[in-house]
């Protein structure tokens, strides 16, 4: 053999040598990027039981669709089912805020001037209205009401569809802006303001220009308005529970003197979480059923969070998590492991998700054994 074939040989070998050495090099990369992605490696679709970010003192996660968002001082965050990242968007935020229903969620800066409407499945949309931002809500179909700051008036709200594009917008004159919600059909909307003299919702049809009607609650303070799902709305005040008609009625519906509010939500309708008065000692879980109020359970160490939908309620309090089935209020789920935790979301695909600081564990709403 001539030297100059040897030559070549040699060269033919280094070069898919270093060929090799490339495609192992792009090979690890792509699954350091999977992994940093992920948190967790699930190549054949597998559900993820765990997932694992990074946080920061600010960090606010809840459930969207079957994932888990975490937004945080540098971001916003998103895992599919597989613990699979499919959003990642870097901004700054001081004040970093979640808000979800359904198979959407929205995340903003409270102050900031953009709100990102996203589904769990990698979907954003970049809203951006006039003003710093107040409040954002967003409703199961993904139209998000935005509360701003405007010039010349106390406050305005405008609605956005799924789309992105603009819906109906209000501006307020009279009163303070606290929070506006959709309906989930998209017909209608709330607006909760602050006047001199109490709590004021204004409601309206979003294919009229002109407010549809007005409820004034005179010396009542209200924290919060909201829709269950069904077209009710209602809200809560320090005292009271509270269901409002269409036709500018105001009902009372449940009265919490002797308690301190410490958690509500409105998904499937209200579910409190009521303390005891002044000791901060044990805490009541209660829910509507039906036109009647029922206890569901009680905490003697509190109530950490709380999360409710039409098919569960899920509490979480220092000595674990428990999950009711909706309809009977039958306790369905025990999990004294999940005792860390610091918030707590219901999925769509009947799943619990418990937040930690930098970890999140996946909980059935049924413990084996139980029926479906």
């Amino acid at each position: 053999m001539s030297r100059t074939m040897e030559n070549k040989k040699k060269k033919r070998r280094s070069l898919i040598a270093f060929l090799v050495v490339i495609l192992v090099m792009a090979a690890l990369a792509a699954l350091a990027l999977w992994l940093s992605r992920s948190g967790k490696l699930n190549p054949d679709g597998e559900r993820a039981t765990t997932y694992n970010y990074a946080s920061d003192a600010g960090t606010v996660t809840c459930g969207v669709g079957n994932g888990l968002a975490v937004a945080s001082s540098s971001g916003l965050k998103v895992y599919d089912r597989t613990g699979m990242q499919t959003v990642g968007e870097m901004y700054v935020a001081q004040r970093p805020v979640l808000t979800a229903s359904g198979g959407y969620a929205a995340a903003y800066d409270a102050g900031g001037e953009q709100v990102r409407v996203f589904t769990e499945k990698g979907t954003v949309r970049v809203l951006k209205p006039d003003g710093a931002v107040s409040s954002a809500r967003v409703n199961g179909q993904g139209w998000c009401a935005v509360c701003t700051e405007e010039s010349g008036y106390k406050g305005a709200v405008t609605v956005y569809q799924d789309s992105g594009a603009v819906a109906y917008k209000w501006l307020s004159g009279e009163a303070w802006v606290l929070t506006a919600v959709a309906s989930e059909d998209g017909k209608r909307l709330a607006v909760l303001t602050l006047t001199d003299t109490g709590s004021r919702i204004v409601l309206m049809r979003m294919n009229r220009e002109e407010p549809l009607g007005e409820i004034v609650l005179s010396g009542e303070l209200l924290l919060d308005i909201g829709y269950d799902g069904k077209g009710d709305l209602y809200g809560v005040s320090a005292d009271a529970l509270y269901r409002f008609g269409s036709d500018g009625g105001a009902e009372e519906v449940y009265r919490y003197d002797d308690s301190t509010l410490s958690g509500f939500t409105y998904e499937g309708g209200p579910v409190l979480a009521l303390s005891a008065h002044r000791t901060g000692g044990a805490c009541r879980v209660v829910a509507l059923d039906g036109k009647e109020i029922r206890e569901i359970g009680t905490f003697t160490d509190g109530v950490t969070s709380l999360a409710a939908d039409r098919n569960a309620i899920a509490v979480l309090s220092p000595s674990g998590l428990t999950v009711w089935e909706r309809k009977s209020f039958e306790q369905t789920a025990s999990y004294g492991e999940a005792s860390s935790g610091l918030a707590v979301s219901l999925t769509q695909d009947g799943s619990v998700i418990v937040t930690a600081r930098n970890t999140a564990a996946v909980y059935p709403v049924k413990e084996d054994g139980q029926e479906e």
